[in-house]
């Protein structure tokens, strides 16, 4: 037994040692959210890298002074000339994306950035036709739908008939709710249940940056949904909370930490039996995130889907199998949505 614990350990280093991909790419944007999300995970992946782009000459200089192999620089059409580099990365101001797409996939590029991708379902249109004429791809950075606990409810909502979300943050006076905190909600109830209309809104605006909607949502197959957008909060009490009922069970998921299931109580002739004997209350945990455990599978950039955002778009660019569960096609709904708030 122990030569054979030996070698799967072996087996799973070399694995790990061994080179999987061997394009070269480009990533576009040095803010904090590239450093502490997307550049762990391509160096964990040991991709090729060649290109680091900024606006700032400054930051470009210091990258080549400090990273070996890595060329920082800040005009963008070297790496958009250059035929070694065959997927582009970008994470830049949010202004900028648009553009930026747009000029990748003229290149015939593949392309992953960060959300949003544009601001309007016009440009969004845009990109569509765009990448139709391209022979790149695009992959838009929507991690929810690649978080393993998003898809394991995904898989387990048969029979559901409505359901109550809350996404509720605090204060924030610096940019657009919408765009930038509201698009995720709204994006992850129309991938897990499928297109939504809204058929009631109600706006609390109390302040610019203190502001909350109250939706009511009818998703394809009848399913009903009650959703709640805030930012009439604490950041530091932040709260994401799933509530949904289906034939069999209810769900429940808060801070996407856990996935629970409760069977319901079951009837007999029409009586409800947790009314005549004790009930045995039976609950399945789908989903938990292990903070004991340090591997991989319990790490959060794996958790938040971050890493398999990315590792969709490297095997796109590899040509290997891959499933991109956040093409431009996909966020039609999510941009209908977010217009009607608008």
């Amino acid at each position: 037994m122990q030569k054979l614990i030996e070698k799967y350990k072996s087996n799973r280093k070399i694995k790990f040692l061994t080179k999987k991909y061997t394009q070269k790419y480009a990533f576009i944007g040095v803010g904090n959210h590239s450093i502490n999300n997307l550049y762990p995970v391509l160096d964990y992946l040991n991709i090729n890298l060649k290109y680091i782009v900024s606006n700032s000459e400054a930051t470009a200089k210091t990258i080549n002074e400090n990273y070996d192999g890595i060329e920082g620089i800040s005009d963008i059409n070297i790496a958009l000339n250059d035929s070694e580099i065959n997927g582009v990365l970008i994470s830049a101001n949010p202004s900028s994306h648009f553009e930026l797409i747009k000029q990748v996939l003229a290149k015939d590029k593949n392309v992953f950035v960060e959300k949003p991708p544009c601001f309007t379902s016009e440009e969004l249109e845009q990109l569509i036709v765009a990448e139709d004429n391209s022979k790149g791809r695009v992959v838009v950075g929507m991690q929810k739908r690649y978080a393993p606990l998003y898809q394991i409810m995904k898989e387990n909502i048969k029979g559901v008939s409505h359901y109550n979300y809350k996404y509720k943050v605090g204060f924030y006076p610096e940019g657009d709710a919408i765009l930038d905190l509201f698009i995720h909600p709204l994006d992850i109830v129309n991938y897990i249940f499928g297109k939504a209309e809204i058929t009631s809104i109600q706006k609390i605006e109390k302040s610019k940056g203190v502001i909350t909607y109250l939706l009511h949502l009818l998703h394809s197959d009848n399913i009903i949904g009650n959703v709640e957008l805030s930012t009439d909060y604490w950041w530091a009490k932040a709260e994401e909370a799933f509530f949904i009922n289906t034939d069999r069970a209810y769900l429940e998921s808060v801070n996407s930490d856990e996935l629970i299931a409760i069977d319901k109580p079951k009837s007999l002739v029409g009586i409800p039996l947790e009314k005549v004997i004790k009930p045995v209350i039976t609950k399945s945990i789908l989903f938990e995130r292990n903070s004991f455990l340090p591997v991989q599978e319990h790490n959060q950039l794996l958790l938040s889907g971050y890493y398999n955002e990315i590792k969709t778009f490297l095997d796109i660019c590899e040509g290997k199998s891959n499933d991109n569960k956040s093409a431009l096609l996909s966020l039609k709904n999510t941009y209908e949505l977010m217009n009607k708030l608008k």
